[in-house]
């Protein structure tokens, strides 16, 4: 069992043969898996009829809509039913579809909001099982050898894993932690899923007609996908935001807990337990006081995404409100989970200061350039784009970026680093707007540009400034 803390993937049924790693290199491999999965062709076949039957059904009355002229009368109808058909095939399909609830550029609005709801919960797997797990992962004899007072039952369940409370000990401190815990067999479904969803994307491209990369889009999914099963690298991207903010005016502000490196391994992760309520928990209360401190930690959150979208270059990706919670003792804002984060290299993060500029100066004549430098654009469409709209929709960028993909989906495209900013910042103004009709995200966010702008000694963003 200890040799399943360096192996990413579970075993599979004796008919097929002992497995391996399905990427001995511990990142995302389509090619290995390509050729791990052929010397299993019942398993790749089993699971190819269980995706391909409610996948077929829901693509013809999908087609029926559209031959019948009813697509948008039924279209909410739709959503709903992919909504369950994800649901019910599992973490890689849930996963799947909370990546494409982001994607205006690809799906409707009502298939975006339906999606947004794609909760990532479901049954807990055997407690004893867990802790074995923890057992082996850790090199100990039990759990408790680790963890004191570990919850009996988990105190959440998702997809991927689930998590208990303990006491552990951490240099010289007793503290409490959350415990999660990888299901056993869930990297090696996502792993043939992705190889599926690979398979099949290059010839349903071309029946459709899409101008969409579906292979390059499952590509990126995979390698998030895969390393957020990487619980060590969760760990790593913590520390990551705890070391950068420390630096920023936001270090008593807003924090990550702390994870525990000694109790903490590929698939058992212990962080420092948090105290306290979701960012969304008094939205629309009563109390004044209550909205005003949740439009204030609005502002806090904006301007943590900000500073890690242009400063630190290491984005959390995964902003629901779960992941959102004040701490009751300070006050403070903490961010949960950062399996899922994005980055953003220096060039990219001054391109983006240079087109904020040049949109507050209404200088559009250099909004084109700035398209290809952040990668709406190819290189080379500078001037087709300068004649079209893109311009023009650009200084409304989020609301109309589906309209523009579908009028000029040859020369424009959204890149995936995009989606994840988009829907952070989505997620925060919507949570202010429900607290706060008069919210505003150009509020927030204006102070902390312009300390960025007068700060950076870069030339560009001095002459940006």
């Amino acid at each position: 069992m200890a040799a399943s803390g360096v192996a990413l993937f579970a075993r599979i049924g004796e008919d097929e043969g002992a497995a391996g790693d399905v990427y001995p290199s511990g990142r995302y491999d389509p090619e290995a898996a390509a050729r791990y999965f052929s010397r299993r062709p019942l398993q790749t076949l089993r699971r190819f009829a269980a995706i391909a039957g409610p996948s077929a059904g829901f693509g013809a009355r999908v087609a029926l809509d559209v031959a019948t002229g009813n697509t948008q009368t039924n279209e909410a109808t739709r959503a709903a039913e992919l909504l369950a058909i994800l649901a019910a095939l599992g973490p890689t399909f849930i996963k799947v579809g909370q990546a494409l609830s982001i994607r205006s550029d690809l799906l409707s609005e009502a298939y975006c909001e339906a999606l947004a709801t794609l909760q990532d919960a479901c049954p807990p797997f055997d407690d004893a099982e867990a802790r074995a797990l923890i057992a082996a992962e850790l090199g100990v004899g039990r759990a408790a050898d680790v963890f004191d007072e570990l919850t009996p039952t988990p105190i959440a369940s998702a997809s991927l894993g689930q998590v208990y409370r303990g006491y552990v000990d951490d240099g010289d401190e007793r503290v409490r932690v959350a415990v999660k815990v990888q299901r056993p067999d869930v990297a090696e479904t996502i792993a043939l899923d992705l190889h599926l969803l690979r398979v099949v994307g290059a010839p349903l491209r071309k029946i459709a007609n899409l101008n969409t990369d579906l292979v390059g889009i499952v590509d990126a999914w995979g390698v998030r996908f895969v390393d957020e099963l990487d619980y060590r690298r969760e760990a790593k991207n913590a520390r990551n935001f705890i070391d950068s903010i420390s630096q920023t005016p936001l270090a008593d502000a807003v924090f990550a807990p702390k994870p525990v490196e000694a109790a903490s391994s590929r698939r058992v992760l212990a962080t420092r337990w948090v105290d306290g309520q979701r960012l969304d928990a008094d939205v629309g209360a009563d109390d004044d006081t209550a909205r005003k401190r949740v439009s204030a930690l609005c502002g806090v959150a904006m301007n943590a995404y900000l500073t890690m979208m242009l400063e630190t270059g290491l984005l959390h990706a995964d902003p629901h409100p779960g992941n959102l919670i004040v701490e009751a003792d300070t006050g403070r804002l903490a961010i949960l989970d950062w399996g899922l984060v994005t980055e953003l290299d220096p060039g990219l993060q001054v391109a983006y200061i240079e087109h904020i500029a040049h949109l507050v100066a209404k200088d559009y004549a250099s909004v084109p350039a700035d398209l290809v430098k952040l990668g709406f654009v190819p290189e080379g469409y500078e001037e087709a784009i300068a004649g079209g709209d893109a311009v023009q929709v650009l200084s409304d960028v989020v609301g109309q970026m589906r309209a523009l993909a579908d009028r000029q989906g040859n020369l424009f495209r959204l890149p995936p680093y995009f989606a994840y900013i988009a829907r952070a910042f989505s997620v925060l103004e919507g949570i202010g707007l429900q607290n706060d009709p008069d919210y505003a995200i150009v509020g927030e966010c204006l102070p902390y540009v312009s300390q960025r702008l007068l700060s950076d000694p870069s030339p560009r963003v001095a002459a940006a400034l």
